[in-house]
């Protein structure tokens, strides 16, 4: 006598919808993320209750939208630069840029790089 038992047989599990799946997002998450490195600005800030003894600043630096003040002389930013080239070949010239009006981040950015680049200048940003 056969005794016949009500096993089925175990169907296969398919793989080829979970490859497609891990297929799809790895696709998602190389698009959405981003590959560009963006350059570093070097900011330091004072200390509360740091005491800073330096002499004055010599230079004013105004920064108004695509406009620049140096001194009180209201200039474009390459003319005020070449003034900054010429003002900073004495040692060690000290100088305030203050943000006025309508300059936004990005431009406050791009002066800091371009008076970084120059020597001789140290300056700090005040609002």
């Amino acid at each position: 006598m056969q005794i016949d038992l009500a096993i089925k047989p175990r169907r296969r599990l398919s793989l080829t919808s979970l490859i497609d799946v891990i297929f799809l997002l790895l696709l998602f998450f190389m698009l959405s993320s981003t590959f560009t490195r963006f350059a570093d600005v070097e900011l330091v800030a004072g200390r509360s209750g740091q005491t800073i003894v330096s002499e004055l600043p010599k230079i004013l630096i105004v920064l108004d939208g695509d406009s620049w003040g140096v001194n009180g002389v209201r200039l474009p930013r390459d003319d005020a630069i070449e003034l900054l080239v010429s003002k900073t070949e004495e040692a060690h010239s000290t100088a305030v840029v203050l943000v006025r009006g309508k300059t936004d981040a990005q431009q406050l950015v791009s002066a800091v790089e371009t008076l970084h680049k120059l020597e001789g200048l140290r300056f700090s940003v005040a609002r």
